[in-house]
Parts: C-alpha cells; structure tokens; sequence
C-alpha cells in the first residue's frame, strides 16, 4: 500500500510520497512532477518520473537512513528512458572556498580540532571508569579554587592538559580578574607583558554578560562543585605549548572533565588526584614574539578567538557536569559527534549574538557582508561550522552526522543536522538544547527521544543539502534549511553555483547504472534530464538487485 500525501499546484509547495512496499513501480500523485515536487520510496521499487509538456531536470539522492556509526551499504542506481542534460542548479563542483570572505582568514592558523578530539577520547577511556567515585562526597578533598580567593592571590593549580589522572604539572596562577561568574586567573610562567588589567576585567564582563547567560539559558547551568560561584579562565602558557612550531593550526583551549572528578579516592571507586575539583578553562596566553615554539600569537589575536572557544567550550563542562552529577540515571559522557555538535551550536548561538541577527532568517552572503559587524562576528564564530560543513558537503557518501571517529567533516554535519532538527521542530530554539543536554540517553538515542523517529529527518535532512536554496527553486519545509543559504554563503557575491561544495553526478544514457556505497547518515547526489512528454524510469537497489533496508531514493524535480 502506498500513503500518499498531499500534492500542491504552487512553485514553492511540494509533495512527499513514501512507498511501503515492493509491488510494482509508484509515481507521484497525477503521474507527473511538477517543480519542486519530490517523491521517496525504499530502495527495491521502479520510480517512473514523468516530465510532462516541458522538458524536466531532476535530482535523485540515495540515503542511507541508518543510525549506525559505522559501515556502509552498497547501491546500484538504474535509469532508463532519460536523456543526457544540463546540471540545473549544479554546477562543476569547485573545491575552492568563497573567495570573497575567506581571504582574509585564508592565511590565518586554523583551531586544531584533532587535540580536541583526542582530549575527549581521553577523557572516555581514561575517566569513565571512575564516574561512581563522582558521585561521592568529596568532603576530605581540596579543590584548587577556595571560596575566599581575591584579585592578586597566588594559588597553585595543574595546567597538564594530555595526562588526566596523573603527572601534574603544578603552575601558580595569580587571581586578576573577579566577575559575577568568571574568575581570570593568569599563569604567572606566561610570557611578558601579557594581556593588562583591564582586558581581563573586559573578559571577565563579557563572559558574564554573554557567553556564561548564553549557554546556561540554551544548555542549562554547569555544576559548581567547589562551591565558589564562580567558573575558573586560566589563561597559560600550557595551551600555547599544545602548538607544534610552524603548526597550521593551533590549539586555542580546552576544559578538561578531570577537573570534574575528586580528588581522594573511596572504598567503592578510584578518585583523580591530578583534578584541580571545580569548573575550569584553559585558554592560550598572549605570545607576540613567539617565544614557545616559536608561534606568534598577538594580544588581538588571543581576543579575538578567546570567546568562540569559551562558548564552545562551556557546552562541554556544562553537558559533562550534568552527566556526572544531575542526569545520574546514566554514567556516561555524551557520544563525541553529539558533544562537539552541540558545542558547534554555541559558537552559532555567539554569531547570532555578536551579530544582531537570529536564526531561521536564511542568511545569505549578502547579509554576511552588509556590515562589519557582521562579517566580524561571522569570521569569528562561525567560518569555522562553515568549514567543518564544507568538508562534509564535499564527501557525502562517506560522511554522516554521526560517524565514528570524530573528524572535521562530523563535525560539521553534525552541527548542521541539529539545526536543521530544531529549525524543523518549532518556530524557536525554546529549550531542545537543553532537552539533549539533561537526557539520560545519548547518541543517536538522545535524538530520538527528543525529536521522534530521526531517521525520516535525517533523509529529508540529506535531501535539503542539495535542493535548499538551489536557484530558481522551492521546495517545502521539510526539505528546507530557514537559518542558513548555504548555496550563497559558498556562493560568493556572484552566487557561483560552481562553488558549492555538493558532489552531483551528471547520468547520461550511456550509463545506464550507477554503482556506489554510503555510510549511515550519509547520501549520494545525481541529476537527469526527462524529455517533453517522456517518463524516465530509476530503480534503487542493493548491488546484487534486492532491496536495501536503510536505503532510501528520493526524486525532485528541479526545472
């Protein structure tokens, strides 16, 4: 049997049909698409596309469904009865960035993720064990930061950001800065002159004016497990030694969940000896003449990367300290894709911010660069979730949201899969940030039981990376992205269609089949032309002709 849904007669509507079944081949309702209309079946069925009076273009994408981390399925994608024809909103896929905004970041270090990705490995292996001691009274313990410190003490905290339990390295660090919820504390190793007392004052003041309010309200409030009220900004000199000489990328800072441990151990559990016991960041320590490692690193460089890296780091402490000591129904860390996705999402969140914008507004490029303000905020904050996107949308197939492993282009389909859930589920953000955060599930999990059945999202979620935004095309809200156009955010000010990232494969009728594999999560992308009056016909299947389960081939029409 297959449900129909509603067909609409208007360029911005569009029809979404799903077959249940293998019993001969489906089309949509009236036989013909007409602009924008799609159509989904599970792999194993005939698809006939029927182009009507006028000569139509189309795009079919192969999802996989899966919610697997690992693996990938094998495909075959028949066609017969289409003709060879132009890319419609395609074009030749460029690897080069927009070349408007990205010049002036081009030659500037990138923050280096892979640290990061192997500081919450780390972190699962080494601290996950020892989530029952987390729950304990840590009454004999001595937390780094007493409940009295004031501007110009001394005190004496670990900076050792690659062990976690075990050799510390003790540095003194002197209190130079005291806000409602930041204490500044400056390594006292750090180089000369440093930053003075204002800047601390000013990040002080920004913390607790925008990023702690920020992320509290989106996320929910960290733990203050050391009963200080405040949340510790170590700037040091330890950050800066992560670099390597003449690295491309630099470690900018981190929060490490050791500091969330106790430190004396019980009968029941080990402890962290090496924890500083109470919420902390590190960051990277103004270095203009490059005296560790050789790497330059200016005060306004430091500034300007400090409070992205905050904002994204404080979602980290936040969702760890609540799955230590609030959601306690499941000792266990957040998944990694899902962690730094939502991390990716505070630096979006600092955009809209720092911008004076919001999302569901479809930025373009031209919005990008309508003020300095703008383009500051966005070169800040968010050219980085654009990066991560752009590598995802450049290898499709073998990247997914939630891939194992961690790597850039995860991360950006992970960011931009949480936004486009949101976006989809309400007019607002309201509280399913927070929702994922405080869960007793995680992964995959985790989003199912906050937005429902994920894998139909995920398969429109696939599709709208291709159509949304395509020139001279509408198509409906599910298949839709209402915060971002990415086609011309890549676009640049001349909307190059051959600048965005999506590889697309032209079939032509001398390739009558298209054999490939995708990754749970991820999707493959091809465009064929239907003569005036024709009915092409394209059937999806596994590569030795049976029905796929996770796979899934959706048509739309594109012109």
């Amino acid at each position: 049997m297959l449900p129909h849904a509603r067909a609409f007669l208007v360029l911005s509507a569009l029809a979404l049909l799903v077959a249940c079944g293998s019993d001969g081949p489906v089309g949509p309702a009236g036989g013909t698409f007409s602009l924008g209309q799609s159509l989904a079946v599970e792999s194993g069925r005939d698809v006939h596309v029927a182009a009507g009076t006028a000569e139509g273009s189309f795009v079919a994408v192969v999802a996989n469904v899966g919610l697997d981390s690992v693996g990938q399925s094998s495909y075959s994608l028949r066609a017969s009865g289409f003709e060879a024809g132009d890319r419609g909103p395609f074009g030749v896929r460029s690897p080069s960035p927009s070349p408007q905004l990205a010049p002036s970041i081009a030659s500037a270090p990138t923050r280096d993720d892979a640290f990061e990705s192997r500081l919450r490995d780390m972190e699962r292996a080494e601290l996950t064990p020892r989530f029952a001691s987390a729950r304990l009274s840590t009454a004999n313990s001595v937390p780094a930061l007493p409940t009295t410190v004031a501007v110009g003490d001394l005190l004496t905290i670990n900076v050792n950001a690659t062990d976690a339990c075990s050799n510390p390295v003790l540095h003194a660090v002197r209190v130079v800065a005291i806000g409602g919820k930041a204490l500044i504390l400056n390594d006292t190793l750090n180089p000369k002159p440093g930053f003075s007392t204002a800047d601390y004052q000013r990040f002080a003041a920004r913390f607790d004016t925008l990023v702690y309010p920020m992320d509290a309200t989106a996320f929910g409030e960290p733990t203050d497990i050391d009963k200080n009220g405040h949340i510790a900004i170590v700037f040091t000199r330890a950050v800066n030694e992560l670099t390597p000489r003449g690295s491309a990328s630099y470690v900018g800072g981190l929060t490490f969940s050791r500091d969330l441990f106790p430190q004396v151990g019980t009968a029941r559990a080990s402890a962290c000896a090496a924890s500083n016991e109470g919420e902390f960041f590190y960051l990277m320590a103004p270095d203009p003449n490059g005296l560790i490692n050789g790497n330059r690193r200016t005060n306004a460089f430091v500034d300007s990367n400090s409070t992205g890296v905050i904002a994204h780091e404080l979602v980290h402490l936040i969702n760890a300290s609540r799955k230590l000591y609030v959601n306690t129904a499941a000792p266990k860390f957040e998944e990694k894709w899902l962690d730094e996705g939502l991390a990716h999402v505070a630096e979006e969140l600092l955009f809209y911010r720092e911008a004076g914008l919001a999302p569901r507004s479809n930025i373009t490029y031209q919005t990008l660069i309508s003020s300095t303000r703008i383009r500051n905020a966005y070169l800040n904050d968010m050219a980085g979730n654009q990066g991560r996107l752009r590598d995802f949308l450049a290898s499709p197939a073998g990247e997914s949201p939630y891939r194992t492993g961690d790597d850039l282009a995860t991360r950006g389909a992970a960011w931009s899969l949480l936004r486009y859930l949101v976006d989809r589920a309400a007019a607002s953000d309201g509280d399913f940030w927070s929702r994922l955060v405080n869960n007793t599930a995680v992964g995959t999990a985790n989003l199912q039981s906050v937005f429902g059945d994920v894998a139909p999202r995920v398969r429109d979620w696939s599709v709208s990376n291709a159509v949304d935004d395509a020139p001279s095309l509408s198509v409906s809200a599910e298949l839709s992205q209402k915060s971002w156009n990415w086609h011309s955010i890549f676009g640049g000010i001349d909307g190059l269609a051959a600048l965005y990232p999506l590889p697309v494969t032209a079939m032509t009728p001398a390739t009558p089949s298209y054999p490939g594999a995708v990754v749970p999560g991820g999707a493959a992308y091809f465009t064929f032309t239907v003569p005036a009056n024709g009915t092409a016909t394209l059937t999806l299947s596994g590569q030795s002709g049976a029905g796929v389960a996770n796979l899934q081939l959706v048509i739309v029409r594109t012109k």
